[in-house]
């Protein structure tokens, strides 16, 4: 399963995510059944919660969520999902990051890596002040990306789903990546 794995030391072709539109559902749907199916690390419930149907993902699209993902000759490798809210009485917009998933076979390629700094950026341009994640507690793949990318834990580990403990990070999105 290939969730946050942010390559240290790949040297190739830089990689670009992008946003994905409803014409792309059905391909996010596939990426999304093949790597949360296997990512044993999570409950069962919530990795069929994560495998999403082409009708779901487009119904996450009518609701107003962004999917942003990286092709390799044509092929959809790399998605994660994303939201723009606000928080607080002070009204602070906040991008919400969540559901990256690359298939295992483009693990260390730059594709993780290229949706982290497309995260940043599309926070921006939405005149966000905050990215936001929550990782797995204890995944150090995930550990490692959010040090890569400048993120810092906020509060302690809390339980998402039945018997899931994760971590919330967060980064200034004035910050340099």
């Amino acid at each position: 399963m290939a969730v946050c794995v942010v390559e240290e030391d790949y040297r190739g072709e830089k990689r670009r995510a992008v946003e994905l539109g409803k014409k792309d559902a059905k391909d996010i749907s596939a990426l999304y059944k093949k790597v949360w199916l296997k990512a044993y690390e999570y409950p069962k419930e919530w990795r069929e919660k994560r495998a999403m149907s082409e009708e779901e993902v487009q119904k996450e699209m009518d609701a107003g969520y962004f999917f942003f993902g990286v092709r390799i000759a044509g092929k959809l490798v790399g998605v994660y999902k994303a939201s723009v809210t606000e928080r607080g009485t002070d009204r602070v917009r906040v991008c919400f990051g969540e559901q990256q998933a690359v298939l295992p076979e483009y693990s260390a390629q730059g594709v993780a890596s290229a949706m982290y700094e497309q995260f940043y950026e599309f926070a921006r341009a939405n005149k966000c002040k905050v990215n936001c994640v929550n990782i797995l507690e204890g995944s150090e793949p995930c550990e490692r990306a959010m040090k890569k990318f400048n993120f810092y834990k906020t509060g302690e580990p809390w339980e998402q789903s039945k018997g899931m403990l994760v971590q919330t990070y967060e980064r200034k999105v004035e910050d340099e990546i």
